[in-house]
């Protein structure tokens, strides 16, 4: 049997397709162990070239797209290393939004293959390969270690002139105090022969207040910490501690009760209807994860979201996932029935939600696509068309912030209902992931949730840009092919 992984972004999908390891089975994961690699695959959107090779190409890939990112968002030279094994995979820097990626051939008299990237493509990549290395059930043996770069390499940058220039201050700042010292007379000390004596001789009267300094400190010491320490810890962390648990409780079914809950019902295999609910999923991740932090790794979780859009159980896949899920705004959407005998036929979409080392949430269907998504079925009148792209021109329009925080233009696909009603929308371009809350579309679709999560009815797409200067434009969505 032949098994298929996919991890999926919006501008690079990374397919992985081997054999299983039938002698070892998992209790959280039941999916297959893919332990053999036979073919891995890049695909890049706008790009009709893809990359494609098999376990050394692949090792090659992580390692060099792994190292370049490092390179290129530190500003320093990372240092490529693969060991004995041949240099597969190369990057270079075209141009700040441009990198080339080349592929060396593996016979003789052929040509190496070449893709051009833009940087979105580029951090689509190395995320699909973040959601591959957080994966513990596919190659487990191959993962990537991350060392600091030696220093030599950042004093390699740094010019000679300005790594000088603290010992020269130092040699200058030195020579004038010495020269300043010269110029002070020395002082005349003279001896007095009172003064000294007189200690010497009252050394009895000196030992008592050394024996009446000793209790002082004692009963001043002893007291002050009894009396700011004591209420503290009986007063604070009874207060703060009590309400955090009567939060955690709403989470803690256990592991088995939550893998009933994602494998009772029907799974939901449509591609689109995936789709559909994947970017509802990760737009409830990114309204309610305001607090969003760094974790020492990705922390992997298995999500089962009803038809209507709602979580109905989540389970962590790694260690890490289990003891950090208060840390994660999955508590706060989680939904599961009090009652375990609730009978559970409804369809449930299973997916893979990473958070990833640099906070950045990921979403993906647990089995992979079965199939290209859709956008369903969509309006084509051009009489309706035109109504409805004038009324989503005003709506926007009318939702706009009065000073745009981005400096660079907004793609959006947005889909709307024959009513004019926001149903569906995704971010074309990284800045429109980066600002997608400085927009008006998250709350004019939260306006509409009483629709069903998966239109029942048919859509007109639009193409939404939201420029800095010149507000919002509303067109037809091009042509998909």
């Amino acid at each position: 049997m032949t098994i298929r992984r996919q991890y999926s972004l919006p501008n690079c999908t990374l397919i992985l397709e081997g054999y299983p390891d039938a002698s070892t089975t998992g209790q959280l994961d039941p999916r297959p162990l893919m332990s053999i690699l036979i073919n891995a695959e890049c695909h890049f959107v706008g790009n009709k070239s893809s990359l494609s090779g098999g376990r050394e190409f692949f090792e090659s890939l992580v390692t060099s797209v792994s190292s370049y990112a490092q390179g290129f968002l530190s500003g320093v030279p990372h240092p490529h290393i693969q060991g004995d094994k041949p240099v597969g995979v190369q990057l270079h820097k075209v141009s700040d939004q441009l990198h080339r990626l080349t592929v060396q051939p593996t016979t003789e008299n052929t040509q190496p293959a070449q893709i051009d990237l833009t940087t979105l493509q580029l951090f689509d990549l190395v995320d699909a390969i973040d959601q591959f290395l957080a994966d513990s059930r596919t190659l487990p043996d191959l993962r990537l270690a991350i060392h600091p770069i030696s220093k030599r390499y950042v004093v390699a940058n740094e010019p000679l002139a300005k790594r000088a220039a603290p010992a020269a201050v130092g040699v200058s700042t030195l020579a004038a105090a010495a020269l300043l010292f010269g110029l002070v007379p020395i002082p005349k000390v003279e001896k007095q022969n009172d003064p000294l004596p007189q200690p010497q001789a009252s050394a009895t009267p000196t030992s008592s207040p050394t024996a009446t300094l000793t209790p002082t400190p004692a009963p001043t010491d002893s007291p002050t910490p009894t009396a700011t320490l004591t209420p503290t810890p009986t007063a604070t962390p009874t207060a703060t501690l009590t309400p955090t648990p009567t939060d955690s409780p709403t989470p803690t079914p256990t592991a088995s009760d939550l893998q009933a809950l994602l494998t009772s019902g029907q799974e939901i295999t449509d591609p689109t209807i995936l789709r559909f609910l994947e970017r509802k999923l990760q737009r409830k991740i990114n309204e309610v994860w305001q607090t969003r932090q760094r974790f020492g790794e990705p922390l992997a979780y298995k999500v089962g979201v009803g038809k209507d859009g709602a979580i109905v159980g989540y389970e962590g896949v790694n260690q890490a996932a289990r003891n950090r899920v208060q840390e994660t705004p999955l508590p706060k959407l989680g939904y599961i029935p009090a009652n375990s005998s609730v009978p559970n036929n409804e369809p449930i979409a299973q997916y893979k939600v990473v958070f990833t080392a640099r906070g950045v949430p990921q979403v993906s269907p647990w089995n992979g696509y079965k199939g290209k998504p859709g956008l369903g079925p969509e309006i084509t009148d051009p009489t309706q068309l035109q109504a409805l792209q004038g009324q989503l021109q005003n709506q926007l329009g009318q939702n706009l912030p009065t000073t745009p925080a981005y400096s660079r233009n907004l793609v959006y696909r947005v889909a709307v209902t024959k009513d004019g009603a926001i149903a569906d929308y995704e971010p074309k371009n990284q800045s429109a992931f980066d600002y997608e809350k400085e927009t008006p579309l998250p709350n004019l679709i939260k306006s509409s949730d009483a629709t069903p999560a998966i239109p029942q009815e048919p859509m007109a797409q639009f193409q939404v840009v939201f420029k800095p200067q010149q507000g919002v434009e509303v067109a037809p969505l091009p042509d998909r092919r």
